[in-house]
């Protein structure tokens, strides 16, 4: 990474949502509440599809974006992104750090020696569960100081509330699993109001923060070169809301809203397969027909 320039952003944004770890098959174990419809996982995208293992894949829908989706045991999303000076960015996060090593060794097959940084969008586990693999490679992990925070107050309460999700002897793979993770901060904080821009050569990609939504800490990530937006879980990619445990659900339809200024190509939700830009007013339709 070539330089790093916090933004004065003076707007706030977020999203998140708790999910959990394991080694049985996904059939197993409940359906998630946000999980997709078979009516919303379309996309207008060629994809070339990657499986690393039955839990781990990766979607190629550009010559340089990658769309890695990881089911332990619901599938939520993260996003590799090469630079135009050849660096790259994993915005988001696997459950766990073994699969993050998994996604770094196939970076490495792939590319070879990169310098990668990466960006955590959220406390929940789905936003950070990989950070340790990154943090012993050496990479830098930037994320809001509101994650760090959030993750040392509530860190163990949301994996309890995961492991909730996850009873029954057909699920006991998920749940040692998750009660095992070693949640991890990011190691670059910055002021969430403000933002984040990080330059990688002339090529910029902007940390973005319009204000509490699914949950109170979490950001989007914008790459304006490839018209690409990483709206993680403030973004819904099935027919459901899902999880608001944490949500701000009056402010949530107004941050939405916000991320209508960038112009996008591919929004990548934080979880399901879609990944057109009608999904900002998908995600605002859902939030404000709720009763």
């Amino acid at each position: 990474m070539n330089t790093q320039k916090l933004l004065p952003l003076t707007i706030s944004l977020l999203l998140g949502i708790v999910f959990a770890a394991g080694c049985a098959a996904p059939s197993a174990v409940p359906p998630f509440p946000d999980a997709p419809t078979a009516a919303a996982t379309s996309t207008p995208f060629q994809t070339t599809r990657i499986d690393l293992d039955d839990e781990l894949y990766i979607r190629q829908i550009r010559q340089n974006v990658f769309v890695v989706t990881h089911s332990f045991p619901w599938p939520a999303n993260a996003l590799i992104v090469e630079m135009a000076n050849s660096e790259l960015v994993i915005v988001g996060s696997t459950y766990t750090p073994e699969a993050m090593r998994q996604v770094l060794a196939w970076v490495e097959e792939r590319f070879g020696p990169r310098n990668i940084s990466a960006i955590n969008t959220g406390f929940h586990v789905d936003n950070l569960g990989g950070n340790s693999a990154l943090i012993e490679q050496n990479i830098p992990v930037y994320g809001p100081d509101l994650t760090a925070q959030l993750l040392e107050e509530r860190g163990e309460q949301t994996r309890q509330v995961v492991l909730g999700m996850l009873p029954g002897a057909k699920n006991e793979g998920y749940y040692n699993a998750h009660a095992e993770i070693r949640f991890a901060p990011p190691t670059n904080l910055f002021p969430i109001a403000e933002g984040l821009q990080l330059s990688f050569g002339e090529e910029q990609v902007q940390v973005y923060y319009p204000g509490p939504s699914q949950a109170s800490d979490k950001v989007v990530v914008y790459f304006p070169n490839a018209k690409v937006l990483f709206g993680g879980c403030m973004v819904l990619g099935g027919e459901q809301i899902g999880n608001t445990s944490d949500a701000d659900l009056e402010n949530w339809p107004e941050a939405a809203q916000k991320l209508k200024q960038f112009e996008v190509e591919v929004v990548v939700p934080g979880h399901g397969e879609r990944l057109d830009a009608g999904l900002i007013e998908h995600t605002i339709a859902l939030l404000t027909a709720r009763p």
